[in-house]
């Protein structure tokens, strides 16, 4: 089964003016003196246990062959899941909604999804939620992609005034893909959103064509509902190991600055690591890739994943399994120290 097709923190100010004045069309700020050096940049993930964070049971859907950890967020110290359960690809995506106190112990917070593909205007067939985010009036927000079989894929939006809903699919994308020749007019993809000063940041999965390799791309906004894209990628493949593409870009807030998990977008198991200070300049680690296959607590291929900073520890929820029914895959949870 292929799955990538083709195959309430907030960052210091000097952070939020260099991306504001980046996505606005002005020049590209000068890289920040304290990126970590490459000694600093790597880092050392753990899978906390060969059992699942969550699995599709604990999602409440026990037929299903596939779970993904979707959007994670924290709210008033609880975090919530928002995953994505579905046995074809492209096809139907139910998006329970979960509960944890910790990240590695999840409960269903609520007996029927809150958000279906349905749902989801733009969805041809599917639509698969990626980030989310409480904005500025206590509104939940979710940040979804479409899946869909022909036209290149977009980037919409569904808000609720609690995790349980009811949620609201916004009628309009937030984003579509460019004109042609522009990074993203092969569609947009696998979005994530951290918070700035200034608004929001989000970057995702870019490609000039629908089945091309993948970059990464950014957009900005003030309000989380009116977003302007940067013209050129942030990060592209440029070490051996990305293979020539980037896909799912997973961006967190920390105290050391921004850091990005990110795939080989022909190899998902990869996943590398990237530090910014500005939210614009990318400095990748030098040690190749934080995580591969040989890391996972259970044989499998990966997919989809989320990553969030707490309590001095990165989280990253993360989609492994055999990609096929009816063993299917389900979330684990790896876990790196940051100080």
């Amino acid at each position: 089964m292929s799955r990538h097709f083709p195959p309430a923190r907030i960052l210091p100010a000097v952070v939020s003016a260099a991306i504001v004045l980046a996505a606005c069309g002005g020049s590209t700020p000068p890289s920040v003196s304290v990126l970590p050096s490459a000694a600093d940049a790597s880092v050392t993930f753990t899978f906390a246990s060969q059992t699942p964070a969550v699995s599709r049971e604990t999602a409440g859907q026990p037929d299903a062959y596939f779970v993904n950890p979707g959007a994670v967020i924290e709210h008033e110290g609880q975090l919530h899941m928002f995953a994505n359960v579905f046995s074809t690809w492209p096809g139907h995506v139910d998006v329970p909604h979960l509960t944890s106190s910790d990240g590695a112990s999840w409960q269903l917070a609520a007996s029927k999804p809150v958000l279906t593909n349905e749902d989801v205007p733009q969805a041809d067939p599917g639509a698969d939620v990626s980030t989310g985010f409480v904005d500025a009036s206590g509104q939940f927000v979710l940040i979804f992609s479409t899946v869909n079989f022909g036209e290149p894929w977009l980037l919409g939006r569904a808000s609720a005034p609690s995790p349980d809903g009811p949620w609201t699919v916004d009628p309009e994308p937030i984003l579509k893909p460019g004109a042609a020749g522009s990074i993203d007019a092969g569609g947009l993809s696998w979005p994530s959103v951290v918070k700035t000063d200034a608004g929001y940041a989000l970057y995702y999965t870019a490609r000039s064509t629908q089945r091309g390799s993948g970059s990464i791309g950014m957009a900005t906004s003030t309000d989380g509902v009116t977003w302007t894209k940067r013209a050129m990628p942030v990060v592209e493949a440029d070490q051996k190991w990305e293979l020539g593409s980037l896909d799912r870009p997973r961006v967190a807030v920390t105290p050391r600055g921004l850091v990005m998990l990110y795939a080989s977008g022909n190899d998902l198991t990869r996943h590398g690591v990237a530090w910014s200070q500005d939210g614009v300049t990318w400095r990748k680690s030098a040690d190749g890739p934080a995580l591969t296959a040989a890391d996972y607590p259970v044989d499998g291929r990966s997919w989809d994943g989320a990553l969030l900073y707490r309590n001095g520890t990165l989280n990253f929820w993360l989609e492994i399994g055999s990609g096929s029914a009816p063993d299917g895959t389900n979330v684990y949870l790896a876990t790196a120290p940051l100080r």
